[in-house]
């Protein structure tokens, strides 16, 4: 018997990220084209949206962690959705440094608009999947997931640390 692509790792081809890299890219176009395209949102902000619906008001600093984002990312994205007038910033009244943010009406409206076309899309990707499979599919993808992140928890003090802004490069191959 062949060995699948996960098994034989032979080429990029094979790489189980790079394969779940170009499902999301192409899924995601058309996550993309309905958010942008039909309601003038990022997908980033769709999900500040969707994770704002799903836990009510947070404070920017726990909704980026929710998110797994980096905080600066996260308040500019939130700065235009306050601007949309989809998402309230409320400065708490205690503490005049913290601050809530939580869907407005309009934001709660777009959610459930949104929502119900997004989850299609999902579900006729997943169609091809029988109902046994598909269960086997989150199971996996959620031990996947909590390996991932042991990991990256064993191999951080190891790895090198990324340096985007500055476009330097690594170490030199001779």
């Amino acid at each position: 018997m062949p060995l699948s692509p996960s098994q034989r790792l032979a080429s990029i081809d094979d790489l189980l990220l790079y394969r779940l890299g170009r499902l999301s890219a192409v899924a995601g176009v058309m996550v993309v084209r309905l958010c942008e395209g039909g309601y003038g949102i990022t997908r980033r902000e769709w999900a500040v949206i969707a994770q704002l619906h799903q836990n009510g008001s947070l404070p920017p600093s726990a909704l980026a962690e929710r998110m797994h984002r980096d905080r600066a990312r996260t308040s500019r994205t939130l700065t235009a959705l306050v601007q949309k007038k989809l998402v309230l910033r409320t400065i708490t009244a205690h503490d005049r440094r913290s601050a809530r943010v939580s869907l407005t009406p309009v934001g709660q409206q777009l959610y459930e608009t949104l929502m119900p076309q997004i989850q299609a899309i999902n579900s006729q990707i997943l169609s091809v999947l029988q109902p046994e499979e598909t269960a086997l599919f989150d199971a996996a993808l959620e031990r996947m997931q909590g390996r991932a992140e042991a990991l990256l928890t064993e191999l951080s003090p190891i790895l090198p640390k990324a340096n985007r802004r500055q476009g330097q490069r690594g170490k030199e191959l001779t």
